[in-house]
C-alpha cells in the first residue's frame, strides 16, 4: 500500500473510533441546549433556519428579549469530542457532521486532484461551519465594507459601522495587542474567545518574509491590516469557540429558547399576501410537522442550503423553478453570484526534525499568515498567504486526505520531505472574479443541490494565482531557506517544464490550485435580499448567513458571517 492511501486508511479508522465514542458516550451533550419537544402545529414568534455561524448568534440574540419566544432549528445534532478540541480538527472532514457535498465537474479547474471534483465541506451539527473550520479570526479589509455599502445603497454596511459588531462579539485574551493602539478595534466582553497563537518556530519564517520586504505587524485585524504575523485564533482556553459554544452554551437553559436538532427544514409556506408564515421540517424519527412563526422566519441555512431552500420553497429564477415544477412566489436569481477563494499550494521541505508530541488542546500547526498587494499604494490586500509549519507526516495527510491531491503528487511529495520541517504555503486569490451557481437537482430535499463552481471561468484568476504563487516562492531566495537547503516541491504534471517559465507557473497553479471553503454569494444582498438581509418580493422572511455577502472579504469568512449576525439581530429587534 502506498503511503497515501495508508495515510487515508489511518484517518478513516481514527474518524470511526471518535464517531463511535461520540455515539455512545455523549461526550459533548451536556455543554449544549437539549433536545426541545416541539409538536406539529405549535407557534413561536421566531423561527430561524440553521444553527450554524449566524444562526447560534441570532438565537442569543433574539432571546435576550425574554418575551420573544425562539425556535432554533438544526440539521444536525451537538459538535463531538474532535469539534471542540483544536488538535482534532483535522478528523472533522469528510465525519458524519459534515454535509459533504461535492461540486459538478468541470473538466478544468481541479485537474490535481483525485476525484478531479471540489470536495465542499459543510459543518452539520450547532455551530455549522464554525464547528468545521480552521479557526482563523480574519475580519477582512475596510474597503470590503465599504463596497458592501455601495452595492446595497444602504451605508449601514460601510466599515465605520460594522466595526461595533465586530467588537461586540469579541473577547480578545491577548495582552500584546491589549498594550497597541490596535486595542481600539478590539472587543473584551464579547462571547467570541480569541486567542493569538505563539510560537518560536515561526520566528525565522517571518524574517524570510521580511527580507522580501513585506511588513511584519502584530495585528492585522485593527488599523493596519497589510502584512504578516502569526494569527488570531478562535480558540480560548485549550478548545475551539465555534458558535455553538460561544453563543448557545452560556444560554442553554433560556426558558424562551428552543433548539430542535436532528430536523430537516423542506419548506417555507407563505400565505396570499407573501407573509413567510410555517415551515414544513422533519424529523429524525421521520415525523413531519409544521410550526408557524408569529413574527418572522429568519434562514441561516448557509451559502449552498439558504438557496435550496428558497427555491424550494418558490423563491428563486422563475425558469428554473417553473422547469421542477415549483409555484413561483418570487422570480430571484437565488442559487447566482456562487464565489469562493481559490489557492494554490506550495510546499517546501527545510531542515531535518526529529517528531514532536502534539497537544489535542494546541493548534496543530504554527502559522504564519500575510496579506499583500501588487500595488503598494492600495490600501486592501491582492492576495493572502497562509504558511503551515509541519512535519512530513502532516504533510501526507494534508495532501492525502485534507486537499485530496492525486496520489501521485502526495508520494512524491513525501518521499522528499520525509525527516524534514516543511512549509506548506497556502496563496489566496482574495477578490476572484469567477462565478459559480446552484441549481436545484430535484424538489426532493434531500438530494444535494447541483453546485458549479465556477473556478477560473474569468481566466484573470489563474493568472493571478500563478503570478501571487510565483512572488511568494521568492522565500526560497532568503537566508534561512538558503542556509538549510529548502527543496521546493514540484508536482509530477509540471516537473518537464521550463523551471520559473510563465507556462511552468500556470501549470503549477493550475495542478495544485484548490479551495479556501468560503462560500458565499447566492442570497446576495442588493438581488436577493436587501440592506436588511429582507427577501425582495416577500414579507417577514430574511437570510441571515454567508450567501448575502455580495462580494467577497479579504480573508475567511467566519467571522464577518458573525458580524453580519449581529447586525442583522439588532434590526429585527429595531423592526427594521
Amino acid at each position: 500500500m502506498d503511503a497515501s492511501v495508508s495515510e487515508i486508511a489511518n484517518i478513516t479508522w481514527t474518524q470511526n473510533v471518535l464517531h463511535l465514542l461520540a455515539t455512545t458516550l455523549h461526550l459533548t451533550s451536556y455543554l449544549y441546549p437539549e433536545q426541545a419537544l416541539i409538536y406539529d402545529g405549535d407557534v413561536f414568534d421566531y423561527v430561524i433556519v440553521g444553527a450554524g455561524s449566524a444562526g447560534c448568534v441570532i438565537a442569543n440574540r433574539l432571546t435576550e428579549d425574554p418575551t420573544s419566544r425562539v425556535l432554533l432549528v438544526e440539521a444536525g445534532g451537538d459538535p463531538p469530542i474532535e469539534s471542540d478540541l483544536p488538535g482534532l480538527m483535522p478528523y472533522m472532514k469528510q465525519s458524519a457532521e459534515d454535509w459533504n457535498y461535492t461540486s459538478i465537474y468541470d473538466g478544468y479547474s481541479q485537474q490535481g486532484h483525485t476525484p478531479p471534483i471540489s470536495d465542499i465541506p459543510r459543518g452539520k451539527m450547532l455551530g455549522g461551519c464554525s464547528s468545521i473550520n480552521y479557526m482563523y479570526y480574519v475580519r477582512g479589509n475596510p474597503y470590503d465594507y465599504d463596497n458592501w455599502a455601495k452595492i446595497t445603497n444602504d451605508n449601514t454596511w460601510s466599515y465605520n459601522n460594522v466595526l461595533p459588531y465586530f467588537i461586540k462579539s469579541e473577547r480578545l485574551q491577548d495582552p500584546n495587542i491589549w498594550n497597541t493602539p490596535s486595542a481600539a478595534f478590539h472587543g473584551s466582553e464579547g462571547y467570541l474567545g480569541v486567542t493569538k497563537q505563539y510560537e518560536k518556530r515561526t520566528n525565522k519564517y517571518l524574517q524570510a518574509f521580511s527580507e522580501l520586504g513585506y511588513n511584519i505587524v502584530l495585528d492585522t485585524n485593527g488599523n493596519y491590516t497589510l502584512g504578516f504575523t502569526e494569527p488570531l485564533l478562535t480558540i480560548a482556553n485549550g478548545y475551539r469557540q465555534s458558535t455553538a459554544t460561544t453563543f448557545l452554551s452560556p444560554i442553554k437553559n433560556r426558558s424562551n429558547l428552543y433548539v430542535l436538532k436532528h430536523t430537516m427544514v423542506t419548506k417555507i409556506n407563505f400565505d396570499e399576501h407573501n407573509n413567510a408564515v410555517s415551515i414544513e421540517a422533519i424529523k429524525e424519527n421521520k415525523e413531519k410537522i409544521t410550526i408557524r412563526a408569529n413574527k418572522e422566519i429568519i434562514v441561516s441555512a448557509g451559502a449552498i442550503n439558504s438557496p435550496q431552500l428558497l427555491m424550494l420553497s418558490g423563491i428563486g429564477p422563475r425558469k428554473h423553478l417553473e422547469d421542477l415544477g415549483i409555484n413561483v412566489i418570487a422570480d430571484l436569481p437565488v442559487g447566482e453570484n456562487l464565489q469562493n477563494h481559490i489557492s494554490g499550494i506550495s510546499t517546501y521541505a527545510l531542515e531535518k526534525i526529529s517528531e514532536r508530541p502534539k497537544n489535542p488542546h494546541k493548534y496543530p500547526q504554527p502559522t504564519v499568515m500575510g496579506f499583500a498587494t501588487v500595488n503598494n499604494l492600495q490600501t486592501y490586500p491582492d492576495y493572502q498567504s497562509v504558511n503551515l509549519i509541519v512535519d512530513s507526516d502532516y504533510l501526507l495527510e494534508n495532501c492525502a486526505f485534507t486537499n485530496y491531491f492525486k496520489k501521485e503528487i502526495c508520494n512524491t511529495f513525501y518521499k522528499q520531505a520525509k525527516g524534514r520541517e516543511v512549509m506548506i504555503s497556502q496563496t489566496v486569490v482574495l477578490h476572484p472574479k469567477s462565478r459559480g451557481r446552484i441549481l436545484l437537482q430535484s424538489i426532493n430535499p434531500y438530494v444535494y443541490p447541483e453546485i458549479y463552481t465556477g473556478y477560473f471561468s474569468d481566466a484573470a484568476d489563474l493568472e493571478n494565482l500563478a503570478s501571487y504563487i510565483e512572488r511568494i516562492n521568492r522565500v526560497t531566495t532568503t537566508n534561512y531557506f538558503q542556509d538549510v537547503n529548502a527543496t521546493f516541491l514540484i508536482p509530477p504534471d509540471c516537473a518537464s517544464n521550463e523551471p520559473d517559465s510563465e507556462e511552468f507557473w500556470r501549470c503549477y497553479a493550475l495542478c495544485m490550485a484548490m479551495t479556501m471553503n468560503h462560500y458565499i454569494g447566492t442570497c446576495a444582498m442588493g438581488s436577493v435580499v436587501d440592506g436588511r438581509l429582507k427577501v425582495f418580493g416577500v414579507q417577514r422572511l430574511r437570510v441571515v448567513d454567508g450567501s448575502v455577502i455580495p462580494n467577497m472579504t479579504s480573508g475567511n469568512t467566519n467571522v464577518p458571517i458573525i458580524m453580519v449576525a449581529e447586525k442583522a439581530a439588532d434590526f429585527i429587534k429595531a423592526k427594521n
